[in-house]
């Protein structure tokens, strides 16, 4: 509604006491209620592990997320045997990068090379998520790309990635740089037969954009299935959501799911 007249200019002139104090920020939201406290790094990786299990995107024993160290050449990783759902953070264990165990009391993934190689040759892959969550591994088996039907796809604008060759498990050095070659730049990526990669800089980037890589397959999938041609968000659109999104969904997504897990699971952090 526009209000007119004296009473409107008086408004204007004299902004309320919230109007007066709130900073002039062009990078809004401003900041949330926040966790309410500080994590270690193997805190945020566990938590990461359960928030993700929680969504449907682990499938058992599979799966591992690696998280480069900015200090080492070492990748923090969850331990191989122990499901997502059951991680704490005195279990996750350091690697090197030829994939030896440095830290930690138990083993890595077999498959750790996925992990090594991709590091190795993408700096800004600084956290890598793979698993086997079951609408993206449904649309690798179909041989179908996720399509950006939904505003928050378009964080994966651009980034979008299908290796549809399947060699088979990713056991050694020359296996996984062959598939960082495959992967190249992208930051969600479909593998054949197989399941999907996901990357980002930071361990809330990597969580949100695996969670939403997740539900873009599903939604792709569904109207597949009802017999209908997914209607994408035009190219124009996209980057500006895609930046809008990077700006502020990660950390809001992030907060929340640790505060919620917190609550439920606070052995999580031990």
């Amino acid at each position: 509604m526009t209000t007119t007249g004296a009473g409107a200019e008086l408004r204007r002139a004299k902004p309320s006491e919230r109007e007066r104090e709130r900073p002039e920020d062009t990078e809004r939201p401003l900041p949330g209620p926040g966790i309410g406290v500080e994590l270690t790094l193997q805190q945020e990786l566990a938590c990461a592990l359960r928030i993700l299990a929680g969504t449907g995107f682990g499938e058992h024993i599979a799966g591992h997320i690696t998280w480069a160290d900015d200090v080492t050449p070492n990748l923090w990783a969850n331990p191989w045997g122990k499901w997502w759902e059951e991680v704490q953070a005195s279990d996750i264990v350091a690697v090197d990068p030829d994939g030896h165990v440095v830290a930690g009391q138990w083993d890595v993934t077999p498959a750790v090379f996925l992990h090594t190689e991709l590091h190795r040759v993408r700096p800004d892959a600084r956290v890598v998520i793979h698993n086997h969550p079951y609408y993206a591994t449904l649309l690798a088996a179909m041989g179908e790309a996720p399509r950006l039907v939904h505003q928050n796809a378009c964080i994966f604008d651009g980034e979008l990635g299908v290796v549809d060759e399947y060699d088979g498990s990713i056991d050694d050095a020359s296996s996984g740089a062959r598939l960082a070659e495959r992967v190249g730049s992208a930051s969600g990526v479909l593998l054949v037969s197989h399941g999907v990669i996901v990357t980002a800089p930071t361990i809330q980037e990597a969580t949100y954009k695996a969670v939403t890589f997740e539900r873009m397959c599903r939604m792709t999938y569904d109207v597949l299935r009802a017999g209908r041609e997914p209607v994408e968000i035009p190219a124009p659109a996209r980057a500006e959501m895609k930046a809008l999104l990077k700006r502020n969904a990660p950390r809001v997504h992030w907060e929340g799911a640790v505060r919620q897990l917190l609550r439920d699971e606070p052995e999580v952090l031990q």
